[in-house]
């Protein structure tokens, strides 16, 4: 319980940072080929922002629990292949 707050919280820190501090980002990476391609001209702007908003999205599902119920319905049939009973 504490394990998925303390992981929820992080992820949205770094999530909230994503889109806040974007443009430090891209000054200190480089540009995404694919992004600035199929997103426009500053389609690496908006692709760290759609990030930022993605890591919130899934740190908060994970933080109050249905990010687990989602991962059992989607890959639990994959548990015994993977050896993991």
């Amino acid at each position: 319980m504490i394990g998925r707050i303390i992981f929820g919280i992080i992820g949205v820190a770094i999530g909230f940072s994503f889109v806040v501090y974007t443009h430090p980002i891209v000054d200190n990476t480089t540009r995404i080929g694919f992004a600035e391609r199929y997103l426009g001209a500053a389609g690496t702007y908006v692709f760290y922002k759609i990030m930022g908003v993605i890591i919130i999205f899934v740190s908060l599902l994970v933080m109050i629990g249905v990010g687990d119920m989602i991962y059992n319905s989607v890959l639990g049939t994959l548990k015994p292949i993977s050896g993991n009973q």
